[in-house]
Order: structure tokens, then sequence, then C-alpha cells
């Protein structure tokens, strides 16, 4: 029985030599070519880092103004009114007319959802955006105010709402200048 295992363990041995020569060269060239290859490509330095700006404080020097996203005042806004004698043209808005619903809004918040007609007038359906009305369909029709630059509808037409309207110039003049609200925007 002695034989027999010592021929059981050489036939095993020779058997697990002959597959492990099999496997010598499985590849391990392509595999040493491309870790050669993917060492040949890679960077062997690292970039410096770039230079760091010192940091330079800036002094706000505009708190004493009015900021531009806050409502006028009222007597900053009569002030306003006020055209000052250099101004090419003598438009203005006036200051006493009442106000229209659709000048709570400005035309941001406004979109011109299409039209209605009957045989004595055209409308134009205004849906608004934002607020408390959101989402409500208003009729408008020209000679309407509208918008907050006292803007008065000049035109309806199916693809726009054509608006003149008067806003400062920034030197103390009012200018007119025609807005639009398309349909769907």
């Amino acid at each position: 029985m002695k034989i027999l295992n010592k021929t059981n363990i050489l036939l095993f041995a020779v058997l697990t030599l002959t597959a492990l020569s099999g496997c010598e060269d499985d590849g391990m060239k392509e595999l040493d070519q491309k870790i050669q290859k993917i060492k040949s490509e890679t960077k062997k330095s690292i970039e410096p880092i770039p230079k760091v700006v010192a940091y330079e404080p800036f002094t706000y020097s505009a708190q004493d103004l009015r900021s531009p996203f806050a409502k006028l005042d009222p007597e900053h806004e009569s002030s306003s009114m006020l055209v000052d004698g250099d101004c090419e043209s003598d438009v203005r808005p006036d200051p006493n007319r009442q106000k229209f619903e659709m000048e709570k809004y400005g035309l941001d918040a406004l979109q011109y959802s299409g039209m209605i007609a009957n045989k004595r007038e055209l409308r134009g359906l205004v849906k608004i955006l934002s607020g408390d009305s959101a989402g409500v369909i208003q009729p408008v029709h020209v000679g309407e105010y509208i918008g907050l630059n006292n803007g008065r509808i000049s035109q309806i037409d199916s693809n726009q709402i054509t608006i003149e309207a008067i806003v400062p110039n920034g030197r103390g003049c009012w200018e007119n200048r025609t807005q639009y609200l398309v349909i769907g925007q």
C-alpha cells in the first residue's frame, strides 16, 4: 500500500507541476507591457500650487444711500418727479393720477395669455404670476395702465401687448420707453 501511496503522490506532483508550467506566461507579458505604458504616460511631477493673492478688505461706503431694491418713500418719489431744467423732453408721469389694479405688478410678474374680442372691443388676457393674486387672469384694454413704470397699453394683437412706459433716466428726467408683454412669456 505504501508503494501505491508513493505512486499517487508522485503522480499528483507531476500533474501539479505540469498544470503550473502551463500558467507560467499566461498574459504576463501583456500585463507587463500595459504597466510600462501606464508608467510612461503618467506625469512624474506635480504642478506647483498657484500663488495665493492676499485678501484686500473692501470698505462699503454706500450705506447712507437708498437701497435700489426698496420702494421709494412718498417724499423722495415726489422729489424725483421734479424735472431737471436740462431735460430733452417734457415727458413725466402724472403724480395725481389714480392707479389701476394692474399697476401693482412689474411686467416680470405678468404674462400675456391671449385675447378676447366682441363686436365693440378687443381685450388682452393677462395672467398674474406672483403675489396674493397669483394665477388670476385679468382682462385689459387699450388705454389702460399696467406695470410699475406708468405704462399705458397702446396696442393689443394676437402675439403681444405693446406698452408705452414713462421711466426715469437717472438724471432727474423722464423718457418714453416701449415695452412688450409677449404671449406665453
